[in-house]
Parts: structure tokens; C-alpha cells; sequence
């Protein structure tokens, strides 16, 4: 699916007549999947009852995940909020999907960063920030988080 490139505006930063400065901004349209900026907000980001729309397609590190879903896979964007709930939710589907934190030493203390998938050897890590993928034939991926990304 062909999207138009956004434009992005810079600030126009100028001076007052008084010598104080001013700054104009456009303002700006973030992916709503991972966070990062895509270009300024138009018309095409709010549909008819006022709601943002999903722009994660014209993202390069989202518009995967669209193409998976569309090809049927289920998807979750781990963080420590959605944790819990998504750790149900696969430990509920069928055939029984094993799941457990994932626990690693953080300034010196032990900490859950993420959430194992599966039983070793053929289990996946996701760590918060990242997408977990499970595909059609029941199988886990897991679609790493853009650096510099805040789960």
C-alpha cells in the first residue's frame, strides 16, 4: 500500500519587534505503534468521527507488524503495563503455550525486562518495548523494538 511521504516542517524560530524570540511549529504526527516521529499531522489522521488513525503502515519499523497482521498473525507490544495481560492471553491460547518472566541483574538488582515464550530450547524472548508475533501455524517471533524506543 502506496502512502504519501509526509512533508516535515521545521521550526521557524524569529524575533519580536521587542527582541524576545518566538518559535512556530507544525505540529507533528508520531507512529502510533513504536512512538517515532513520521512528519506533520494532516487531514489524514483523523477519520470521520474524530479518532486518530492507525499510521503504523507508514512507519519503516511498524509497517511489518501491519503486513503480518494482515497475513493473519496476532500480535502484542510488550511493556511493564500490558505484561500481565499478555502473558494470559498466550498462556490461554491452545495448543497450551508456556509462559514465564524473564528475569536479568538491572543496577544491581534482579528484575522482570521482558517475558519468555515457550520451553527451551525452542522458546522466544521478547523484552519490554519489543512486538511478539504469533503466526498462523502457532509459532512465535519476536520483532525487536527500534533503538532508542521507551517501553
Amino acid at each position: 500500500m502506496a502512502v504519501t511521504p509526509r512533508t516535515n516542517t521545521p521550526d521557524v524560530i524569529t524575533t519580536n519587534a521587542d527582541g524576545r524570540k518566538s518559535t512556530t511549529i507544525k505540529l507533528k504526527r508520531c507512529c502510533n505503534g513504536c512512538g517515532q516521529y513520521l512528519g506533520d499531522a494532516d487531514n489524514r489522521d483523523v477519520d470521520a468521527h474524530a479518532n486518530l488513525t492507525d499510521v503504523r503502515a507508514e512507519c519503516t519499523h511498524c509497517a511489518p507488524l501491519v503486513e503480518l497482521e494482515a497475513a493473519g498473525c496476532t500480535t502484542w507490544e510488550l511493556t511493564p503495563r500490558s505484561y500481565a495481560r499478555i502473558a494470559h492471553e498466550i498462556d490461554q491460547l491452545k495448543p497450551w503455550v508456556f509462559t514465564k518472566g524473564y528475569w536479568q541483574n538491572v543496577d544491581g538488582e534482579l528484575q522482570v525486562v521482558g517475558l519468555r515464550i515457550g520451553q527451551y530450547p525452542g522458546h522466544v524472548v521478547a523484552y519490554f518495548g519489543d512486538w511478539i508475533v504469533r503466526h498462523p501455524d502457532g509459532g512465535f517471533t519476536v520483532h525487536k523494538a527500534p533503538s532508542g524506543a521507551a517501553a
